[in-house]
């Protein structure tokens, strides 16, 4: 449940004769900490944070008309040790400014989510990302075995994004500035949902500044009931046109307060088998914003001298 801390309440400031009024203010954010021992990892049994514990704070103004303005900002943290996550981004889920119209959509200045990664990438992992279960992030192009980092982006800096939705299509555009005096990075997202099911698409090139990678992503949902099914597919090239692809489906089937969570994922390098996971998990509602959860994986093709079997148990609580 998300706190709002100012709402109908007015934040003055005067400036030049003028005076202005926030409408509102929330504080988010969730902390999850597992125990045990991950796969593709030579460490033991340890603490750790997969799903990326956070605070954020986000805020609209209502300036009439359809039209508002709005503000994000998200920190990373690390619940076992109390450290910043993500190395020196301390706003590393999100920092942007931006204006947003009923009809015309948004438009945000700043860092923010690739929209490929938003419209499909994310849809694709019935782990949500946020466990063992997730492996190595294979639906962005990320894989233990692969050469050089992601393919995908989770987040680009310096950034303008655009979305808008029209009935059950949502859209989004990025451009951000060269990387390192070389190409720009952009991406695009599309993405349907109709009631049970949900189709997603995603583009991005030029992520690491070079001219020649990019990744390319679909993914497709359908909710059965007494089953959700998931399916994941991404394809790219790296600077060096060394290829990458990655397979993932999955399911979700609710079983009393909690559901059963499975997938299996599949990374290819150059047509070489870099990591085949098998995940299994059980999620355990105590509310609506906390769960217990437990997960083992096992991925076969993990490097010499690490864990081909991991296992996790975890709590997760949102605010």
């Amino acid at each position: 449940m998300k706190k709002h801390v100012m709402v109908g309440l007015a934040a003055w400031a005067c400036s030049a004769g003028a005076v202005w009024a926030q409408s509102s203010v929330t504080v988010f954010g969730f902390i999850e900490a597992q125990v045990g021992r991950q796969t593709g990892e030579a460490e033991n049994a340890k603490v750790f944070d997969m799903g990326g514990s956070r605070l954020g704070f986000k805020g609209t103004e209502d300036l009439g008309d359809g039209l508002k303005a709005s503000f994000y900002l998200e920190h990373r943290l690390n619940p076992d040790t109390g450290t910043v996550g993500g190395g020196d981004t301390f706003w590393k889920g999100g920092s942007w400014v931006g204006l947003s119209s009923d009809t015309l959509g948004s438009v945000k200045i700043g860092r923010w989510w690739s929209q490929a990664f938003l419209k499909s990438q994310y849809a694709a992992d019935p782990f949500g990302m946020g466990t063992l279960g997730e492996g190595t992030y294979g639906s962005v192009g990320c894989g233990p075995n692969f050469s050089g980092g992601c393919l995908g982006a989770f987040w680009l800096n310096n950034s303008v994004s655009y979305e808008n939705s029209i009935g059950g299509f949502s859209f989004g555009a990025q451009v951000a500035e060269a990387v390192g005096g070389g190409e720009r990075p952009a991406n695009l997202g599309l993405s349907y949902a109709s009631g049970p099911l949900y189709l997603g698409a995603g583009y991005e090139v030029s992520n690491d500044g070079s001219q020649d990678s990019n990744w390319a992503s679909v993914a497709a949902n359908y909710d059965f009931g007494a089953v959700k099914l998931y399916a994941g597919y991404g394809w790219g090239q790296t600077s060096t046109k060394v290829s990458r692809e990655n397979l993932l489906v999955g399911f979700s089937a609710p079983v009393g307060k909690g559901a059963i969570i499975g997938s299996y994922d599949m990374q290819d390098q150059d047509d070489v088998r870099v990591e085949q996971l098998l995940s299994l998990g059980y999620k355990y509602n105590l509310s609506a914003r906390t769960n217990v959860f437990a997960v083992v994986a096992n991925d076969s093709k993990a490097p010499a001298g690490t864990n081909k079997s991991g296992y996790a148990l975890g709590v997760f609580h949102s605010f």
